[in-house]
């Protein structure tokens, strides 16, 4: 999904991922050490035309989970690709900021929220309706949606 606003020229959009994914013999620096896995994750990116030139406003990604080559999602270890600690430049291709959030891909049914209305009703996703519960149990034990800053 892809909205822009001709107002402020800031475009958003949703995009789901799946990669293979690994660390090359090169990369010495690598929290997780030399390793090649499966992920999948939601994008919520945001995009701002300059001149006619589309570019990446904010780069946000959101993993939920990780598999190892061998034996799939369900044998991966507990933090099998580790999350970034610390921020660029410090770390070399780490991220500019770090979200306050858990990060813990075992797998993360959290919701990402969404940057737009719900399609067919055209209201905000409520609250409550942004929570993924343990099957049979109720909404209201889920664990709140992911954190997205919007600044």
């Amino acid at each position: 999904m892809v909205n822009y606003d001709p107002a402020t020229g800031i475009g958003k959009g949703r995009f789901r991922t799946l990669m293979s994914a690994g660390t090359h013999q090169t990369n010495k620096n690598s929290p997780g050490g030399l390793r090649q896995w499966w992920e999948g994750g939601i994008h919520e990116n945001e995009y701002i035309k300059q001149d006619g030139v589309w570019k990446i406003l904010r780069l946000r990604y959101f993993p939920f989970w990780h598999g190892t080559v061998e034996h799939g999602w369900q044998y991966t270890p507990e933090n099998y690709v580790p999350p970034y600690r610390k921020t660029y430049p410090e770390v070399v291709g780490g991220p500019d900021e770090l979200l306050d959030d858990d990060q813990n891909l075992w797998p993360d049914t959290r919701v990402v929220p969404f940057h737009y209305n719900h399609p067919v009703t055209n209201k905000p996703v409520s609250e409550i309706d942004s929570r993924a519960p343990v099957l049979g149990q109720d909404d209201s034990t889920a664990a709140p949606a992911r954190p997205l800053l919007l600044d």
